[in-house]
């Protein structure tokens, strides 16, 4: 077994018994980092640890493991449509039919102007799609 997958499931297991306490440290930490573990002092002794310690692994993670972990924990924005039908409004050309066509199929539908075949993009034409999309949810 990889260890991509052994820690797949750690991941996948981590995201299972997440807490009161590991979801305010993650707040916390995204919104506040320098003052996290001071914020996190308001927790009794048993919570203030598992706060502390889910703070202190956050720190190892990079800028999009953490925008993932918060919008799976608390959603997406709240303004995620009119941002994704911004972009797909001001992107033209190749690139706005790659942003359509990675679109989850709910938000596609609300474009139904640039419906299209299955079209197969270069690589990197679809990897900036992608990470469009998600800056634009999240």
């Amino acid at each position: 077994m990889t260890s991509t997958r052994v820690e797949g499931r750690k991941h996948h297991q981590a995201l299972k018994v997440m807490g009161f306490p590991e979801r305010v440290a993650l707040f916390v930490a995204a919104i506040h980092r320098a003052r996290a573990e001071e914020l996190l002092s308001g927790f009794s002794k048993g919570q203030q640890e598992r706060a502390s310690a889910f703070a202190e692994d956050m720190k190892q993670w990079d800028s999009g493991r953490r925008q993932a972990r918060l919008a799976h924990e608390f959603g997406v924005r709240h303004d995620a449509g009119e941002r994704l039908q911004q972009l797909v409004v001001r992107t033209s050309g190749e690139l706005r039919a790659a942003i359509v066509a990675s679109l989850p199929p709910a938000v596609r539908s609300q474009f139904p102007q640039f419906k299209g075949g299955s079209e197969t993009f270069p690589t990197a034409v679809r990897a900036v799609a992608a990470r469009l999309v998600k800056e634009a949810s999240r």
